[in-house]
């Protein structure tokens, strides 16, 4: 083992370059050595340099050795990672609405809760972790350079961009692999359209239907797939465009993931498209914020989101709009009980308002002096508020059964 001093950490070939890193290098060998340990660069293969806890491994190449970092992470960072990376947060958020359309399209019959259905479990899969990681792997790929780098949400990336610095992967990859996802998801919602969904002849009169059969679920799919590309990539790119950020999202999230939910029991045709629409509003009063939480980052790279067109205030006071008119509308639908409140519903809807009212109360405190601290909050009591809500208003929509009768 050779220790060098600090004050003279420079290569021995005479370079003049400082070793990388701070205190002192320390050359551990895989083996005794019979002569002087050399500079990071001409350590004999198999040898190891620990400088500032972090770890650089030599690596043989034709033209000679190379050192490659290897990370070392903390288990809430390397956590942390995976869960970003997979893209678990984004498949919630597109698994939710697809259960609720499948709940909602059961019979009156065999209404539950609880899934026993293998068509809801590949749908699940489609939508959340091959759809859900297809379209955060290509917004990484598009955002990464730029807003992603100085975005306080996105620390994951910073990670990312360190092991492409270390050349272990390649930007490209990330494309590559988000587009093997879409093609895995395209390939099995295909199966499930073709072997596992079957509708009643007299059910199949609709226009799509006709059109399409029992292959609603793969349509939509692809839906999804177009918009993610749409979002993310140029020459599109809505995600740069104001409005279109917000929209992108409520019809991905709030129109199709639900519709995807409900095709696989019934046609299309037949869904609660009022229903639908209170989801993407909801979805939409979510989203806002997202994005003015990002403002500082999209703004220092002239992203033009809402919040960037618009400001902070003004996207916050769109998005409790948002929200307001997501109230409203389910007053509407709950007061003239149409589907589905024209049945146990409609009772488990009257006690459920308090759960509404505090949404609207707690947005409109959130609103004044706004910070990415209370931005992030109200995301989470919008998210548990909601959850909690539409859970207990399915749980009496189906006449309070966990499994089917």
């Amino acid at each position: 083992m050779l220790d060098q001093p600090r004050s003279r950490r420079r290569d021995r070939r005479g370079s003049g370059h400082p070793v990388p890193g701070r205190g002192r290098v320390r050359v551990v060998p895989p083996r005794r050595r019979s002569h002087p340990a050399r500079g990071p660069r001409e350590v004999i293969l198999g040898g190891v340099i620990i400088i500032l806890g972090s770890r650089y491994q030599s690596v043989a190449a034709e033209s000679g050795i190379r050192i490659t970092k290897e990370l070392r992470v903390s288990p809430s960072d390397l956590t942390e990672l995976i869960v970003s990376l997979g893209g678990v947060k984004f498949w919630i958020v597109a698994i939710a609405p697809l259960y609720i359309g499948w709940v909602l399209a059961q019979p009156p019959g065999g209404r539950h809760l609880f899934i026993d259905d293998l068509r809801v479990v590949l749908g699940i899969i489609v939508i959340g972790p091959l759809l859900g990681t297809f379209t955060l792997l290509l917004n990484v790929y598009s955002d990464m350079e730029t807003t992603d780098r100085v975005n306080p949400r996105k620390k994951y990336v910073q990670v990312v961009e360190e092991l492409i610095g270390q050349g272990l992967i390649e930007r490209e990859t990330l494309l590559l692999a988000s587009f093997g996802f879409a093609a895995t998801a395209f390939v099995l919602a295909g199966y499930v359209s073709r072997t596992l969904v079957q509708y009643r002849p007299a059910d199949m009169g609709g226009p799509l239907t006709a059109v399409f059969g029992t292959y609603g679920f793969l349509l939509l799919t692809v839906l999804v797939i177009l918009l993610s590309i749409a979002y993310s990539l140029p020459p599109l790119h809505w995600k740069g465009v104001a409005g279109m950020d917000l929209l992108t999202n409520m019809v991905g999230f709030g129109v199709l993931c639900p519709l995807c939910g409900w095709v696989l029991l019934r046609p299309i045709e037949g869904a609660p498209w009022w229903f639908i629409g209170t989801i993407a509003l909801f979805l939409g009063a979510l989203y806002a914020p997202t994005t003015a939480s990002d403002y500082a980052a999209d703004r220092a790279f002239r992203i033009r989101t809402f919040a960037v067109r618009f400001g902070v205030t003004r996207t916050l006071l769109f998005g409790f709009f948002l929200q307001v008119l997501s109230v409203a509308a389910l007053a509407i639908g709950w007061s003239q009980r149409w589907f589905p409140f024209d049945g146990p519903g409609y009772d488990g809807m009257a006690e459920l308002w308090p759960f509404l009212g505090l949404q609207v109360i707690f947005y409109a405190a959130f609103l004044r002096r706004p910070t990415v601290g209370r931005i992030w909050a109200l995301l989470l009591f919008l998210s548990i508020l909601q959850g909690l809500g539409v859970i207990l208003m399915l749980w009496r929509f189906v006449g309070q059964r966990g499994w089917a009768p």
